[in-house]
């Protein structure tokens, strides 16, 4: 019930408070010592409230592409992954809320150009929602958390077989489809990327979210990895990035 409750409160800012400039809304359901990750923008409440502000005031398109949304939520937190049109460019959004006495408390973003065609065919953020048949969400979570340690912080691409499917689904552009994709992707950038520290694994169904904080080109860089599980395996990844040095 709590997470059904927290989705709907994201949701509905999304439509009322950046969508149709409901600032009172905002005002509502956001706490009054929030805590602002995002670089883009100020701290605080306060922050916010003067974004949106000034969002309302832009001029609306003549034609917008429909929006994506998918929300995963679990415990204190809701991360969403979004795609949608800003001034003239498909962008991709990765937002993660933590929730405190039902108000939103704290929040982090990545945010990505997303190209209309990719070289995976795929595009950066969109497919299925999480499931409502009760896939089971803690293993899901214990099997990423574990993929997640030994592949991506320690470094053990022999074991890449054991968490993920031959035919891996990929949305990050720079990834090749299929495991032998992803295990080329890793390799050739050995010595680009690290990951130092699993910050938090957030699950819903057949869905996960791992956000890691690390180094991406001698740049400390925050990554935001979303995998959907089927019968125990990976099978399909997006994933986004923000610099934040």
């Amino acid at each position: 019930m709590q997470q059904a409750f927290n989705k709907s409160i994201i949701r509905d800012f999304y439509v009322r408070s950046i969508g149709q400039g409901d600032i009172a809304f905002a005002e509502q359901v956001l706490a009054d010592d929030y805590i602002q990750h995002s670089p883009g923008m100020k701290p605080g409440k306060a922050g916010v409230i003067e974004a949106l502000q000034y969002m309302k005031q832009l001029p609306r398109p003549a034609t917008t592409s429909e929006p994506f949304t998918r929300l995963i939520a679990d415990g204190d937190y809701v991360v969403t992954n979004l795609c949608f049109d800003w001034d003239g460019q498909r962008k991709a959004v990765v937002d993660v809320f933590r929730f405190e006495n039902n108000k939103m408390a704290e929040h982090w973003d990545a945010v990505e150009d997303a190209p209309a065609v990719t070289a995976t065919g795929n595009p950066i953020m969109d497919g299925p929602m999480p499931m409502e048949d009760g896939t089971p969400t803690v293993a899901n979570k214990r099997i990423v958390s574990t993929f997640y340690e030994l592949v991506f912080v320690k470094r053990h691409l022999g074991d890449l077989s054991r968490f993920v499917s031959p035919d891996l689904i990929q949305h990050n552009p720079a990834i090749a489809n299929g495991l032998a994709g992803l295990a080329s992707y890793l390799d050739q950038k050995a010595n680009s990327l690290t990951i130092d520290q699993v910050h938090r694994v957030i699950g819903e169904s057949d869905f996960v979210a791992v956000q890691a904080g690390g180094w991406f080109e001698r740049k400390a860089t925050m990554f935001y990895d979303i995998f959907r599980l089927s019968n125990g395996k990976i099978v399909e990844q997006w994933s986004l990035k923000r610099m934040t040095a």
